[in-house]
């Protein structure tokens, strides 16, 4: 097989792990605690990094505790956004409004210059977006439910770029994400701690599975994406990881029995083709 079949393989797994994590958060039954649990499984999956690369430098710290406070903020509102709505109307807003609000943003404050390409890539997941959260004969979407999504996808533009940064800074993505995923386990664990008191322990014995296993599969998530990114084109690759957004709305549907319609699911390929436009372009 030649690299580009491999590394589309792995981006593929990577965009279905990727769902499946959501679908975990979705599933479990106090999702603070199980971010918690998540995030910890991270940080002690990664821990073996802290000794076997050098620390950060100093300008790479900005940006390792900058991160500490966004990835609170995207968890908090991840956390809310799927407690308040169906995984089939959070999940894709949270997953395609991040790119997509990077583009606008590049082409309304930057004054970026933006292809054809990814002109019509950000058309079609801007219209995409707008429609899954459209109101329909049936149900009508939670407002607070899309706004927590919102701000979820706002807060992942912000981590990626504030983190992208932070590897350069640091010269070494491994060293960088041990710290990153050391830094910021503290920040939901402790409000977990706070919020749930003496009923913490038991709750995090009941979320201990689910969230092992989520921790397990993010991880890998990750790593497919970071292998299929080292042996085969950048763009294409990150484009194909975008089909998550297709992954989460299938997961929905079967496993969660949410009602999804054949409306949701055209918008989720339409969702997930403009964002391939848009990472190609």
């Amino acid at each position: 097989m030649s690299a580009e079949l491999i590394g589309a393989a792995a981006m593929l797994a990577s965009a279905f792990f990727h769902s499946f994590v959501g679908l975990l958060t979705k599933q479990a039954e106090d999702k603070l605690v199980f971010r918690s649990v998540l995030m910890l499984t991270a940080a002690i999956i990664s821990a073996p990094a802290l000794f076997l690369f050098p620390p950060p430098p100093p300008e790479a710290w900005r940006f390792l505790i900058a991160g500490m406070g966004i990835h609170f903020v995207f968890q908090m509102a991840m956390i809310s956004a799927f407690q308040r709505g169906d995984m089939n109307l959070v999940y894709p807003v949270m997953r395609g409004a991040a790119p997509a609000m990077a583009g606008i943003a590049a082409l309304v404050f930057l004054r970026e210059s933006l292809g054809w390409v990814e002109i019509a890539g950000l058309t079609i997941a801007t219209l995409a977006i707008l429609g899954v959260s459209w109101p329909d004969s049936h149900r009508i979407p939670k407002a607070k439910a899309l706004a927590f999504a919102f701000l979820a996808a706002g807060m992942t533009a912000l981590y990626s770029v504030n983190d992208a940064s932070g590897v350069r800074a640091t010269g070494n993505a491994i060293s960088y994400l041990a710290w990153f995923f050391l830094l910021t386990a503290w920040p939901i664990t402790l409000a977990s701690l706070v919020r749930r008191g003496r009923a913490w322990p038991a709750i995090a014995r009941s979320e201990l599975s689910r969230g092992i296993k989520a921790g397990l599969v993010g991880a890998a998530s990750y790593a497919f994406a970071l292998y299929a990114l080292s042996i085969a084109a950048v763009a294409p690759m990150a484009a194909m990881r975008e089909t998550s957004v297709i992954f989460g709305a299938i997961l929905a549907a079967f496993v969660l029995k949410e009602p999804f319609g054949l409306r949701r699911i055209i918008l989720a390929i339409l969702l997930a083709a403009g964002l391939v436009l848009l990472q190609v372009g």
